[in-house]
């Protein structure tokens, strides 16, 4: 189906009682299609439209066809398709389908050297090279009424999480690569949170650790802290952000915008995990990060600069992120090729 046939049957569905052929060039004409009747011809002839009462209005067919067409443009759209051969395998479906909210969050993104990170992936996980280096975020967020999909908000979990998300990428068992991001490390204040997400398949790509944490506003100032428990050390983090809006990165960032940063560090929609032969995909879908640059006042954070990924970590810039809602897809899992080396982008 033309562009141009597939606008004029979206205008003769949206109308209960269908268009006259007049109405409907006027329609078409405003939306830019240059023939209208020639738009009209082609549906009709492909039995899709028909004319009753002098107006036009879809046949069965023609509203199966928009149906299809609907399908393939949501498909189109789907940030996180799924490859053949990729199924769903949801440990409690009713439980791990949830949505919650970011009241806010930071990003503080690192650039790492791509063998340290390495040596922190499970195979078939590869560090993506964006820039001639690889990359790991500190997401530090405060949540918001989290709970299954259809609960009550009354009846949602609020808390804090620290994620530590490393940029990645596999190759899957038809050859091909996806990307996605890897939990390295992952604490949250919930001790409830903690135990379920260590519990379930959906979160098997965190080891979820237990720490006091806290996200304190004063003006445009944002203090941010973690003090992790002794069982799960390494995770100190102590920072102080300047939240004025900047649309500039500062000096020294590898990107020149927000744009510049966007696929590479914000369009991750799957978390991954993996054992045995499969790669466990979980997928949010999200409204759009409203990112903005901020400044970091101070800043301590002790996985990199003492950590496993020390030294040669360089914090390249922070984005500070404000309210977005996300809900969970169930979990999917695919079987994964042999192990390569670290990919770029």
């Amino acid at each position: 189906m033309t562009p141009e046939a597939l606008a004029a049957l979206v205008a003769l569905a949206t109308e209960p009682l269908g268009l006259e052929a007049r109405e409907l060039h006027a329609r078409l004409a405003r939306a830019g299609v240059t023939d209208p009747m020639l738009a009209l011809q082609a549906l009709r002839s492909a039995g899709l439209v028909r004319e009753q009462q002098r107006r036009w209005v879809p046949t069965p067919p023609g509203h199966e066809a928009l149906r299809e067409a609907a399908r393939l443009l949501e498909q189109s759209q789907d940030p996180s398709p799924s490859s053949p051969g990729m199924d769903e395998c949801p440990s409690i479906p009713w439980l791990t389908q949830v949505q919650t909210h970011w009241v806010e969050a930071v990003s503080i993104n690192y650039a790492v050297d791509a063998d340290r990170l390495a040596r922190l992936l499970p195979a078939p996980l590869v560090p993506e090279i964006h820039r001639g280096t690889a990359w790991v975020q500190v997401l530090m967020s405060s949540l918001r009424d989290m709970r299954p999909q259809g609960v009550s908000p009354l009846l949602g979990v609020c808390f804090y999480q620290a994620s530590y998300r490393a940029a990645v990428r596999y190759r899957n068992a038809q050859g091909d690569w996806r990307r996605g991001g890897y939990f390295v490390r992952s604490e949250t204040n919930d001790p409830v949170m903690r135990h379920v997400g260590n519990a379930l398949d959906e979160f098997r790509f965190h080891a979820f650790g237990e720490a006091n944490m806290v996200m304190a506003r004063e003006g445009d100032l944002l203090t941010v802290a973690v003090d992790p428990e002794a069982a799960f050390p390494g995770g100190k983090l102590v920072a102080m952000f300047d939240t004025k809006p900047r649309t500039q990165p500062p000096l020294g960032s590898v990107w020149t915008g927000l744009h510049d940063l966007h696929e590479p560090l914000v369009e991750c929609y799957d978390a991954l995990g993996v054992s045995g032969d499969f790669v466990y995909v979980l997928t949010i879908d999200r409204e759009p990060w409203n990112a903005r640059f901020c400044t970091p006042v101070e800043l301590y954070c002790e996985y990199f600069e003492e950590g496993p990924l020390a030294p040669g970590a360089r914090l390249d810039s922070v984005l500070h992120l404000t309210e977005c809602a996300y809900r969970w897809r169930p979990l999917r899992r695919e079987r994964h090729a042999p192990s390569t080396g670290p990919v770029e982008r």
